[in-house]
């Protein structure tokens, strides 16, 4: 194939990949009040009283803005593994059979788990977060009255931050795996310089994540699990190689 012509085959696909987040795009913005009833339902469920489930907004435009955030968000979700699957008949043609073996599954894992991370993040993750702060509701009762008054598109903006930060950690293992079939780093040097990463892990989660512990911990846990998991596999494929 000539060069021109995979800059045409390169244009093509970018364009199918942009076609299919515009759609997917406009049908989450029809259903926009839905999936924040989704998003909205990891607090709701630590409210005993029903009054207390409820949402304000401050400003005109601030729940069709935040709206239209969630209908990106859901789009780039969902448009995210047809997207990975064009970059791979992108570049199968160039790579060889051994490249294949390696790389063609570790492309199909990145939507898995990053899929994955959302859901550890919506399941487990946030609502002990949400426990956590709804927690100092109560902490001054007494001498300072203190009510949680959600704000919709602060609540919507901390979530959907939230789960993208969940979803990108659980990205940490093919990131370490494709470094070291590139020969960036190989298992002696994240053996040895495990610290040096777990320092590095500890900067990432405070730097993507709310500035609570909780929030910290619940991404560093499994960045350090998901670090050590790496190592062991590297170093059983670096044995079959």
């Amino acid at each position: 194939m000539k060069y021109i012509d995979h800059l045409k085959e390169l244009r093509k696909r970018i364009l199918l990949s942009f076609f299919v987040l515009i759609v997917s795009f406009c049908i989450f913005l029809y259903y926009a009040s839905f999936v924040g009833e989704i998003l909205s339902k990891p607090l709701f469920d630590l409210f005993d009283d029903s009054d207390k489930k409820r949402m304000i907004f401050t400003a005109l435009p601030e729940v069709f803005v935040s709206n239209l955030k969630i209908a990106l968000f859901s789009a780039f979700l969902t448009s995210f593994p047809f997207l990975i699957s064009q970059v791979v008949l992108f570049i199968y043609p160039a790579l060889y059979k051994k490249e294949k073996k390696i790389f063609i599954p570790t492309f199909f894992l990145i939507p898995v788990l990053f899929i994955c991370g959302i859901l550890f993040a919506y399941f487990f993750l946030i609502p002990i977060i949400w426990d956590f702060f709804l927690s100092f509701e109560n902490f001054l009762q007494g001498s300072v009255p203190v009510e949680l008054e959600s704000k919709y598109s602060e609540y919507m903006k901390l979530t959907m931050y939230l789960l993208f930060a969940s979803g990108l950690s659980f990205e940490f293992p093919i990131l370490l795996f494709v470094l070291s079939k590139v020969g960036i780093v190989d298992y002696e040097t994240l053996k040895t310089k495990r610290k040096y990463f777990f320092i590095g892990i500890i900067v990432f989660s405070a730097i993507f994540t709310p500035p609570d512990v909780i929030s910290q911990i619940g991404i560093a846990i499994p960045l350090i699990i998901f670090y050590e998991f790496s190592i062991l596999l590297i170093k059983l494929t670096k044995k079959n190689n």
